[in-house]
């Protein structure tokens, strides 16, 4: 995720000295790459230790790292505006087709600089323990919650789909300490999901997140928060295509951890969902 958009995703939460070298690096970004922190940090007009916190806030691993960021975010200045909006009216085949791939191909990359393996290890190490899987999101958020049921269903895990609110809690009133709610809002504000989250927290109910980046008011609540990078959309858009792809993404890759941590149980529960699948269809065709 380039440097710009982890500044605006946490802008909230960054004090006065901290904004004022983000905002110093954003209007001078090849002074700073030529900088050491202690010149950043007069030129800005902040102590060494602030541009520190900042690079932290900004969950950057260090100053060398988001050197490398900002020459990248550089070297892809250049790419024309109208690839990072929606739609336009009238607009054509070819112009769709690339501006989709190009800007899914961005959030897929952003979205895999984000993810720690230490994180997903945590909900890895936590999913295989847990008896029940209780998974829930609003909107094109329920898509990706849907496809966290298709997926652990498959390979034999107890998964429960929330699609009501009111019958998700009857539902969730029975979860205990062995169960896990795994959370997914793009936002990390939805009302409904950020219920949930207040109630899994005061019945002890460990909660696995997936939202944007940034310290949302449902990151603060996770046990074990996931995050994708900013969309790559519009404030008005058509559809939540780059969300539901970063949100895709991540569970994927998680899927396969999990598959690889326990493989021979889950190639076992695939090969005889793939049978039972042919079982059906064959019944049909010999009709």
């Amino acid at each position: 995720m380039d440097f710009k958009n982890r500044v605006i995703a946490e802008k909230s939460s960054l004090t006065a000295a901290e904004l004022k070298v983000a905002d110093y690096i954003l209007k001078n970004p090849r002074v700073a790459m030529a900088s050491s922190i202690s010149q950043l940090a007069v030129r800005a007009g902040v102590s060494a230790a602030t541009v520190t916190r900042m690079i932290k806030k900004l969950d950057i691993d260090s100053y060398t790292a988001m050197k490398v960021m900002l020459s990248g975010d550089l070297a892809s200045e250049d790419k024309h505006l109208e690839s990072q909006l929606d739609i336009r009216a009238n607009e054509s085949f070819t112009s769709i087709c690339n501006k989709l791939i190009e800007n899914e191909m961005t959030n897929i990359k952003q979205t895999k600089d984000l993810l720690k393996h230490k994180n997903c290890n945590l909900v890895i190490n936590r999913l295989l323990e847990t008896r029940t899987i209780y998974v829930f999101g609003v909107g094109a958020s329920a898509l990706a919650a849907q496809n966290i049921y298709q997926k652990w269903s498959r390979i034999g895990a107890n998964v429960v789909l929330g699609q009501d609110i009111n019958i998700f809690l009857a539902q969730l009133i029975n979860a205990t300490k062995e169960d896990t709610l795994w959370l997914i809002s793009n936002s990390g504000e939805t009302p409904e999901v950020l219920y949930l989250a207040n109630y899994a927290k005061k019945n002890s109910i460990l909660t696995v997140t997936l939202t944007k980046f940034g310290h949302n008011s449902l990151y603060k609540l996770a046990d074990l928060p996931l995050t994708t990078c900013k969309p790559i959309e519009p404030d008005v858009r058509v559809g939540a295509t780059n969300s539901i792809t970063g949100q895709f993404y991540v569970i994927d890759v998680l899927f396969y951890l999990y598959f690889s941590r326990d493989f021979d149980r889950c190639y076992e529960a695939i090969k005889n969902s793939q049978s039972s699948v042919k079982d059906y269809k064959a019944h049909f065709k010999n009709k």
